[in-house]
């Protein structure tokens, strides 16, 4: 884990809405008992956030965020890793969709074994279990 960075899972869903409405002002808020989330705090700050939905067979990466002024400093890193732990825990695979232009998360997601299939304007990642 990167130096100052502490991730932890979170059900206190105004301070999830706020980080996520912070990082994506647009994101559509939901909460069911099928998702997860987790913070990223450095330094006293909810810097990052990890949001994952458990399906059965499955595990959806639905969102990863950091903050722009903590951009830069491993934190989503340490998000996506806290991710793939939890998935192999669970002993099942992962899938997100990304756009093609977001070359830092898939050169993040690429680091992390995941494989990229295209479909119509965004790719669909899948990291399987045995990776």
């Amino acid at each position: 884990m990167s130096v100052g960075i502490r991730i932890s899972r979170s059900k206190d869903r105004k301070r999830i809405f706020r980080i996520i409405h912070r990082i994506f002002p647009r994101a559509n808020q939901s909460f069911s008992k099928n998702n997860l989330y987790f913070l990223a705090i450095k330094k006293g700050d909810d810097a990052g956030f990890l949001h994952l939905v458990l399906e059965k067979k499955e595990i959806l990466l639905q969102g990863i965020g950091v903050k722009k002024e903590w951009r830069g400093q491993g934190i989503g890193t340490e998000l996506l890793e806290t991710a793939v732990e939890y998935a192999e825990a669970q002993g099942k695979d992962m899938l997100l969709k990304v756009r093609p232009e977001n070359a830092a998360a898939l050169n993040l997601y690429a680091k992390k074994a995941f494989t990229i299939k295209k479909l119509r304007d965004c790719y669909i990642l899948q990291r399987k279990i045995n990776t």
